[in-house]
């Protein structure tokens, strides 16, 4: 297939997958607000750090409150990071290459962008938020569901899932690197919402039942991080995610030198799966594991650029 055509079905994979994270991390933060005394109200300011937009939002000199920051990753078309650029970029990257998509796939997407766009510049008030974004997120895993059901699991089919899946892993990561930052914090008057807060952060992933379903005990930080980035079963875990990936390039023609780097952060991540590393993957350590893990991603897909979209170039 032609690099082109291989490069924009990863392209909308990823853009696809960040436009339903992007959306349940604002979700979840709303619903933060509902479970927390008002008192101790969570910053906005930390769906910037995970999306990396809290330098481009600084320069736009607005104060870090609820509207400025769910207008500024919600709908504005200047922010790179925003829900509205990512379906943007996808729907580019589905008009052209519909040659090799399910027809129904772009219909579908052509309309929820059209339903976002209508919305993006009037924000998101609290009392239609959560049906707002909940159709979001219910489209993109649809639209996910309709080219795995409706489309050949050929070459190109591979290239989506591999976006999908390197996307899926650097959000993990970024979310468990700065919510983990904001609970480690030692504030006395944190402490009786601890669990609540650990619970936000599974249910960002959509991880919070099938954690109950595999740990069988309370919430706790080293069994929530060892769930999110070790567990092989749950779907949005870091190792699901990479061995997801690892599947899809054994499948494509000259894949070895990606594969090398990707199975070398998988045992970079599986090392540390004992029950005396969980403990000692919390605080800075985790910080600094996570950091080393988001440049390995970054590699890979550098190498997926250097060897399938760009050859030679």
């Amino acid at each position: 297939m032609l690099s082109r055509v291989a490069e924009r079905t990863y392209w909308l994979a990823r853009y696809m997958e960040r436009t339903e994270d992007t959306a349940r991390l604002i979700l979840t933060r709303h619903h933060s607000i509902m479970d927390l005394p008002r008192t101790l109200q969570p910053g906005w300011g930390t769906i910037l750090e995970v999306l990396s937009a809290k330098e481009g939002f600084a320069r736009s000199s607005k104060a870090t409150t609820e509207d400025n920051v769910i207008r500024y990753v919600f709908g504005d078309r200047n922010n790179g990071s925003s829900l509205i650029s990512s379906l943007t970029a996808a729907r580019e990257n589905m008009r052209t290459t519909r040659e090799v998509l399910p027809r129904e796939a772009w219909e579908q997407i052509n309309s929820l962008y059209l339903s976002v766009a209508r919305r993006s510049s009037k924000g998101l008030p609290r009392g239609s938020r959560h049906s707002t974004l909940n159709n979001i997120i219910k489209a993109c895993q649809q639209n996910t569901g309709m080219l795995s059901g409706n489309m050949s699991h050929n070459s190109a089919y591979q290239f989506l899932r591999m976006g999908r899946m390197l996307e899926r892993a650097d959000m993990t990561t970024r979310i468990i690197d700065v919510g983990t930052a904001d609970l480690m914090m030692d504030k006395e008057e944190l402490l009786p919402f601890k669990n609540v807060l650990w619970m936000n952060m599974l249910q960002s992933l959509s991880a919070y039942q099938m954690y109950r379903v595999s740990v069988r005990s309370s919430v706790n930080p080293a069994d929530v991080v060892d769930f999110l980035l070790r567990d092989q079963d749950f779907p949005r875990a870091l190792v699901h995610s990479l061995l997801e990936l690892e599947a899809s390039m054994k499948l494509l023609p000259a894949s070895e030198p990606a594969l090398k780097v990707v199975d070398k952060i998988l045992r970079k991540v599986k090392r540390g799966g004992g029950k005396g590393a969980r403990n000692a993957l919390l605080g800075e350590a985790l910080h600094e594991f996570l950091d080393d893990i988001q440049l390995e991603l970054q590699s890979v897909h550098q190498i997926i650029d250097e060897t399938w979209f760009s050859p030679g170039r």
